[in-house]
């Protein structure tokens, strides 16, 4: 049968019918309704088609787009019934609707029924892309089942064939599985050459996996379990007693690092390593926010191992922790004996900023203040310099001494090293001048303000300038400053008549910022499209014109299974089958490239959609007006994937679902199995004493932490976890962002010195530099899925 490929432009491929208008099929009404969430209308709709006898329902796979439905609904029952229909009746998309049913199956807990799912996949369909994790589920349902042997078969299977270009499979995983197997089959010698590899071969030392902490858990299973660490024979060494103690550690499981480091220091007390030992015990209690245990750990180093540099460490980590149990004259003691002790040592700018920051939090900011004058003394011309000069300033907001304030950024302004996003409590030139703006503001010398926060570039990206828009549009609504926003508008105006492109441009910007009525936000946005389509990679980048795929064939209907699945509507797995199916020289084309991310986007596989679109807006300029943005391409930036699931979980928990979104987007870039270097799982990035605390709450007693690669159990969680958020910091975004990354008890502190529930004033407090740019992230892109979507994630 002859068949051939061909790519049609897609004139508009934002509306959501456009695909289907270019396709031979007259299910459209049908599709409509599905990718609308109609999910009754559809049924409705599909049945009346099934009753009426038609051929076309079968050979155009409305089964298999029925029982899809059903099971967006909601309605198990029917879904699998529906599936199992299009397996009994030798569909192309038998496979598919198998991978259905074992999911199923799964959910319900039935991993007899989902075995046999898997199994008939991968015998009748075995050059399937449903085949390749239809085997990795095989191998676990076998081990969940305690059916060993039958996983090492399969996992050894897997080993021996040959490996596929792009394989992405996390072999360490497969290995850490394989162990296990040999474990619980009594095959120990076989499990402990596979831990010890694994744990030989970290990917990176300094921050082992969590595949790294299950060999651990083997190895100390072999050697006596965790109970006896370092009381059976094989005694372990020193060095083995600290490396695994550093997995646990690092993978927070503070509970077998302790058991760890107590048979160090009981087994070798004299060990090189020993002061060591007992410094990260109370660093592992910390972990727990038990400060007053972690307190004698560190003070039996300082005084057991003076000379040691855990001492040392012990020194500054008992400093911080009185400060945390309330009583701040003894952490002031610690690092005034730390400043005595240590003069040169390269963290002794950090002892000194920490007394600021506990006199601050005791409320005694005129002796804070005199710190941090004797700090720019002593660290003349150094980062250390800028930094006391912030929180200097940073004080005078919280007193709203706002002409003090003024000047202490206007002299932080002119230091050459801010400190930025490398140094705690650092800062950089956007965030000090929108400082300066907003102490002009509250100065009431509005025009300087208006001047101020002008300057300072708005763009999708852009946390400080997207606040100066914010104030700037509190400005035009003020009674008393309007007047100077309009007569600085009437200027502006003239400026985009100007010959002088960098006048006509900045003009343009300007007043889109300043005003909201409709002909000079028109006029604005003319002027800046013509300057953007005389830029240099405005062809490259945004006049690209999507494809729409097509297979034409002589049969009826198309026979590919990426066909049917598109005719269908089905984007989440037409997508796969389609990029697997491409293999010509045209998929290298950048046109070709769009149109697959276009799919990938529809499908809800958003991690692919970023994955093309951000390289292209890297190349032009960060303050392109929103205004301009093609629709499509602000749906790829920021896509709105698992809608079902955002709808069901997050207003019933009081959170804006864009929101959830926002921080989806910047903690897993959309993937639902992603997984840190430090154990944090899933669409949420939930670590294990976060994710276990929120299954309490939520009542999932068979809660397993790999459930969170589970999207519904993500969101799920990451909507129960904001709302608790939301109770601490009500109506306050920025610091919930902050306390997702940071934790509340910091997130206090910091909203404590500001004096001030306005982002403007608690943000720059943020201490941790990681923390306040994911707060500066997480907002952005808050404020774009707010710019793109409703609150029911509809496109505005």
């Amino acid at each position: 049968m002859k068949r051939f490929f061909i790519l049609l432009p897609l004139i508009l491929f934002t509306d959501a019918s456009a695909v289907m208008q270019k396709l031979p099929d007259t299910g459209q009404n049908i599709r409509r309704l599905v990718e609308n969430r109609e999910y009754e209308a559809a049924i409705a709709e599909l049945r009346n088609l099934q009753r009426s006898g038609e051929k076309s329902f079968t050979t155009n796979n409305y089964d298999y787009l029925l029982a899809r439905v059903a099971e967006a609904n909601g309605d198990l029952s029917a879904a699998m019934a529906g599936y199992q229909a299009v397996v009994n009746g030798d569909s192309a998309l038998a496979a598919y609707a198998l991978k259905h049913l074992s999911q199923i199956a799964r959910s319900t807990g039935n991993l007899m029924l989902e075995r046999l799912y898997l199994n008939e996949i991968v015998m009748f369909s075995p050059d399937s892309l449903v085949a390749k994790s239809a085997v990795l589920r095989l191998a676990a349902n076998s081990f969940e089942t305690e059916s060993y042997s039958e996983t090492i078969r399969i996992v050894n299977s897997m080993n021996s064939e040959p490996k596929r270009s792009g394989q992405t499979t996390n072999m360490r995983e497969i290995q850490a599985l394989l162990a296990a197997a040999h474990l619980r089959a009594g095959k120990e010698k076989q499990a402990r050459t596979i831990f010890t590899y694994l744990i030989n071969d970290i990917p990176n030392p300094e921050q082992p996996d969590d595949v790294a902490k299950t060999a651990a858990e083997g190895l100390d299973f072999l050697d006596g379990g965790a109970e006896n660490l370092g009381k059976t024979a094989p005694k372990l060494t020193e060095a083995e007693h600290l490396r695994r103690a550093d997995i646990y550690q690092f993978n927070r499981d503070f509970t077998n690092a302790k058991l760890h480091f107590e048979a160090l220091i009981a087994g070798y007390p004299n060990g090189q390593n020993t002061a060591e030992a007992v410094f990260q015990i109370g660093r592992a209690f910390v972990g727990q926010n038990n400060f007053v245990e972690a307190l004698k750990w560190f003070e039996r180093a300082i005084e057991q191992y003076p000379d040691s540099a855990a001492a040392k460490e012990a020194l500054l980590n008992a400093a911080s922790a009185y400060g945390r149990v309330g009583k701040p004259r003894e952490a002031i003691t610690r690092y005034d004996s730390f400043i005595a002790k240590f003069p040169t040592d390269e963290k002794l700018d950090r002892a000194y900023l920490n007394i600021v920051d506990i006199l601050r939090d005791q409320g005694e900011e005129t002796e804070a203040l005199r710190r941090c004058s004797k700090i720019r003394d002593i660290f003349r011309g150094k980062t250390p310099e800028a930094v006391s000069l912030f929180t200097e300033s940073r004080i005078y907001i919280g007193r709203e001494d706002w002409q003090n304030a003024f000047n202490s950024l206007e002299r932080l302004r002119q230091l050459p090293d801010l400190g930025g996003a490398a140094v705690p409590g650092g800062t950089s030139t956007l965030e000090v001048d929108f400082l300066k703006g907003f102490a002009l503001e509250n100065l009431e010398k509005y025009p300087e303000a208006i001047a101020a926060y002008l300057d300072i570039a708005d763009g999708r990206s852009q946390y400080y300038g997207w606040r100066a828009t914010e104030r700037l549009k509190g400005l035009a609504n003020d009674e008393i400053a309007a007047p100077h926003v309009a007569q600085i508008v009437g200027t502006l105006v003239a400026g985009l008549n100007s010959k002088n492109v960098d006048t006509r441009r900045k003009s343009a910007h300007s007043i889109l910022r300043l005003t909201d009525l409709p002909d000079l936000r028109s006029k604005a946005l003319r002027v800046l499209g013509e300057e953007i389509k005389a830029l240099p990679r405005y062809r490259e980048s945004l006049g690209i014109e999507p494809m729409a795929y097509i297979e034409r064939s002589t049969s009826d209907p198309p026979g590919t299974v990426a066909e049917r699945l598109l005719l269908l509507g089905l984007y989440d797995e037409a997508a796969l089958e389609l990029e697997a199916e491409m293999k010509t020289p045209q998929a290298k084309s950048i046109e070709q490239a769009f149109t697959m991310a276009a799919y990938f986007k529809r499908g809800g596989h958003a991690e692919r959609v970023l994955d093309f679109i951000e390289p292209i807006w890297r190349k032009l300029p960060s303050d392109f007006p929103l205004g301009l943005i093609p629709q499509h391409h602000l749906e790829m930036l920021y896509p709105a994937p698992y809608a079902d699931q955002l709808l069901r979980y997050a207003p019933k928990h009081g959170v804006d679902p864009r929101l959830v979104l926002a921080i989806m987007r910047q903690e897993s870039r959309f993937q639902p199995d992603a997984k840190s270097f430090a154990a944090a799982r899933g669409l949420m990035q939930f670590i294990s004493t976060t994710a276990a605390r929120i299954a309490g709450e939520a009542g999932r007693e068979n809660f397993r932490q790999d459930d969170l690669y589970h999207p519904p159990t993500a969101i799920l969680f990451g909507s129960q976890y904001l709302a608790d958020l939301f109770e601490i910091f009500p109506n306050q975004p920025d610091a919930v962002a902050a306390s997702y990354n940071a934790g509340e008890d910091n997130m206090k502190r910091w909203l404590l010195r500001s004096n001030s529930n306005l982002p403007e004033r608690y943000v720059p407090e943020i201490l941790y530099s990681q923390t306040k740019d994911y707060v500066y992230k997480v907002m952005t892109n808050y404020r774009m899925y707010q710019f793109i979507y409703d609150e029911r994630l509809r496109p505005k």
